[in-house]
């Protein structure tokens, strides 16, 4: 019988957690304009592909690095790899059927959901600075969306689909920072991509027509979402969250819209108004007041919250 994960030591380095979760914001923030940039395939079939070249890439280096898929490492991922599918396969149809700008800011609406069930499931309270920045960091990625036309691209069942994508991803961060309890960053990413890659198999039936075939640049751009944005970002995302709190982490995802329309401006010529720049810098500033105060928080306070979150020793 394989061995169970054993629980990871809790730390206190907020500073490189924080600086993890930045990169990985920024990374996951640049996703969407390259989704848009893959010719003859729609957001399912690159879901599909991004989903099972990752899978295929972390475990080699996983296994190499000397570590064994065990069925205890998948039973830990399990949440984790369904909700991470679930939500890759409806931001991508989204980013595809509406502007970068509304799928991005809908699913940056997270820190809502994540406020309904931090402190129920992980003990975590949010402090007042926490509350008040985060609250001007919503309305600024909302007057994203509400200050631009999306240059024509804006769709109802895109929108939808944004919806859908914002229930999996906070429902992905939960499952995370349940599994960071027991697992590794590199653990989880491996056991994560694996369960999700064992649930991708059926949709191509499903869905026939799924596993089409693109240019030699799609394939490049596939491959740059797969291992910069995907297993990257994943990766320093999960590892931050033994770091960080959920909320603050959680905060930070609202500069995901800012840096994703400003690269479809840029790249892809989805307009900006002056109202979603003057938008983006609240976001911006928000979050840098977020980010300060978590990094100067006191060293015995940040141990308290992260012993808070460890299991139970098992009798």
């Amino acid at each position: 019988m394989p061995a169970a994960p054993t629980p990871v030591a809790s730390s206190t380095r907020p500073q490189l957690g924080l600086a993890a979760a930045s990169c990985a914001v920024v990374v996951w923030g640049a996703s969407a304009v390259l989704i848009k940039e893959v010719p003859q395939l729609d957001g399912l079939g690159i879901a599909t592909y991004r989903v099972l070249f990752g899978a295929v890439a972390v475990t080699l280096a996983f296994v190499a690095s000397g570590g064994r898929v065990t069925l205890g490492l998948l039973r830990a991922s399990l949440w984790g790899g369904f909700t991470f599918l679930a939500d890759l396969v409806l931001f991508f149809v989204a980013v595809q059927k509406t502007s970068v700008a509304n799928a991005s800011v809908i699913g940056a609406l997270q820190p809502l959901l994540v406020l309904l069930v931090a402190n129920r499931l992980f003990g975590e309270r949010a402090r007042a600075v926490e509350l008040l920045w985060g609250a001007v960091a919503i309305v600024g990625a909302v007057i994203v969306v509400a200050g631009g036309d999306g240059g024509g691209a804006n769709s109802r069942a895109g929108d939808l689909f944004a919806v859908g994508a914002l229930v999996a991803w906070t429902a992905y961060f939960v499952a995370t920072k349940a599994a960071r309890r027991t697992l590794g960053a590199f653990e989880y990413l491996t056991g994560m991509s694996i369960v999700a890659a064992l649930a991708v198999l059926p949709l191509p039936l499903l869905a026939p027509g799924t596993l089409g075939g693109t240019t030699a640049i799609g394939w490049w751009t596939i491959a740059g979402i797969t291992l910069v944005n995907g297993l990257l970002g994943h990766f320093l995302m999960g590892w931050a969250h033994g770091h960080v709190s959920l909320l603050t982490v959680s905060l930070l995802t609202l500069a995901i819209p800012v840096i994703g329309a400003a690269a479809a401006a840029v790249f892809i010529d989805e307009p900006l108004t002056a109202l979603q720049v003057g938008g983006m810098t609240g976001v911006i500033v928000a979050l840098g007041l977020v980010t300060l105060s978590t990094a100067r928080r006191a060293p015995d306070l940040v141990e308290a919250d992260l012993e808070a979150l460890e299991p139970a020793p098992h009798p």
